[in-house]
């Protein structure tokens, strides 16, 4: 009896298993055949593959980055070779692999927002949003680092993270065909921005501010699951914490608001007045088409590069070093600094490699509120840094809800929350007597521009 009763619990175990893998397949394409959930793992999956390149990106960017100022640090001139190389190596790469991966990357994305993903149109998304798209941004911007560039990787950030997104969901389109790619493009730009700055808060403000989201309620699910999925992955690697720290602060009177004021009417114009110029250089630079004037003017920016890391060693990289500076050592800023950093960020941008403005202009908007905090607001000096950088990324982005939420995350200085608002609101109407947009919005036009002219213009 006993044996008789083992081998029929044997059987039924053998049937049991026997049976297991289809109930579990069939169970799994049940799950899956409905468009949320199959969605859902889409839009979460992207988030954590995006949140795992982004922090990778991040420390090979610092690796970069601090490997220039130890060279440079001991031998000077060594640079002189090493610019020039970088810098041409970074645009070969942009020019010869992927074109749609110079710059920012900010323009591309607002690109791929406005262009209908129908017929051909859709394959100029493919270009500006492809992997191939993606790791040709992360090569050529970490090579434009390693020479000494003035740039950042917030914007490199954005597009990346929306590559990801983009592939993750044309994926899921091809099983169902209600998605709006649209949607995954916005919460890939916004969780890149939260996991560049780990500022949540500023990745959905940014993509409500600036790529204008009209209708919120129809991309806040995927919005939000892409910012907490991004944002929780990035900090489990690298932990809680601010982007800056938690700078001293003195108490804020009424009495400090038209200082506030005047700090964003200044830096919003200063960062218009920016926006303007890179913006001229830019055109000039794509009217150059012979590939021998191109190398020589590429190899002339790294020279530059190389001749302002000489003059001051603070004039190279993204500028965070530049705000603790000011924010944490008392360091004070003077009319110099400020200039090579204009100068630096311009000639590393017009290099035409990729490489980002975000972080550049935060750190140049700082040199100006420390400047001014040495002849007014001097017991404020922190809060005026900070009041420029809101203003100055305000003037050039025209963002100011964005620009004041990202200091404010990377700061957490809430007792300063309305100076804030009130410099980034001042900063935005300055800006707009310089230009009523942005810069990102007239490179952006350049993406766009040849899919408005009809083919037959075109020819």
């Amino acid at each position: 009896m006993k044996s008789s009763s083992q081998e029929k619990f044997s059987i039924r175990c053998k049937k049991f298993i026997d049976h297991l893998p289809t109930r579990f397949i069939d169970k799994i394409n049940e799950i899956f055949s409905d468009p949320q959930n199959l969605k859902a793992l889409g839009l979460w999956t992207s988030a954590v593959v995006a949140a795992l390149i982004s922090v990778a990106y991040a420390k090979l960017f610092h690796f970069a980055e601090t490997g220039f100022d130890k060279i440079s640090s001991k031998s000077s001139y060594v640079v002189f070779i090493l610019s020039p190389i970088c810098f041409l190596l970074a645009w070969w790469m942009v020019r010869r692999f992927s074109p749609e991966a110079a710059g920012s990357g900010i323009p591309q994305i607002m690109a791929a927002n406005e262009i209908d993903y129908s017929g051909e149109k859709s394959k100029v998304v493919d270009r500006l949003l492809s992997l191939r798209t993606a790791a040709i941004k992360i090569i050529s911007s970490l090579l434009c680092v390693a020479g000494g560039g003035a740039i950042g990787r917030e914007g490199p950030t954005l597009q990346i993270c929306a590559s990801v997104f983009h592939f993750f969901g044309k994926q899921v389109r091809r099983k169902s065909f209600n998605i709006d790619e649209h949607t995954w493009v916005v919460a890939g730009a916004a969780a890149g921005l939260a996991s560049a700055f780990n500022t949540p808060l500023g990745g959905i403000v940014y993509a409500i501010e600036e790529l204008g989201l009209v209708h919120f309620h129809k991309v806040r699910t995927a919005l939000i699951s892409g910012v907490i999925a991004s944002g929780l992955v990035a900090q489990w690697i690298l932990g809680s914490y601010l982007y800056l720290g938690f700078p001293k602060l003195n108490s804020v009177s009424f009495s400090f608001l038209p200082i506030a004021i005047l700090n964003g009417a200044i830096t919003g114009i200063a960062g218009a007045l920016f926006g303007r110029l890179l913006l001229f250089f830019l055109n000039k630079r794509l009217l150059v088409t012979k590939t021998t004037h191109l190398v020589l003017i590429t190899m002339g920016c790294g020279l530059v590069v190389a001749v302002l890391s000489m003059i001051d060693n603070r004039s190279s990289g993204a500028g965070i070093n530049v705000i603790t500076g000011f924010l944490f050592n008392d360091q004070e800023a003077g009319l110099p600094l400020l200039v090579i950093r204009y100068i630096g960020t311009t000639v590393s941008y017009l290099s035409g490699a990729a490489g980002g403005i975000f972080s550049p202009s935060l750190a140049m908007g700082a040199t100006i509120g420390s400047y001014l905090s040495k002849f007014i607001a001097a017991d404020h000096a922190n809060l005026m840094v900070m009041l420029g950088m809101i203003g100055f990324l305000t003037g050039v982005t025209h963002t100011p809800f964005t620009s004041f939420i990202l200091v404010l995350e990377m700061t957490d200085r809430h007792s300063a929350i309305f100076p804030m608002m009130l410099a980034g609101l001042t900063a935005q109407w300055a800006s707009s007597l310089i230009d009523r947009n942005s810069f990102y919005e007239h490179v952006k036009e350049k993406y766009i521009a040849p899919i408005k002219i009809p083919v037959s213009e075109r020819e």
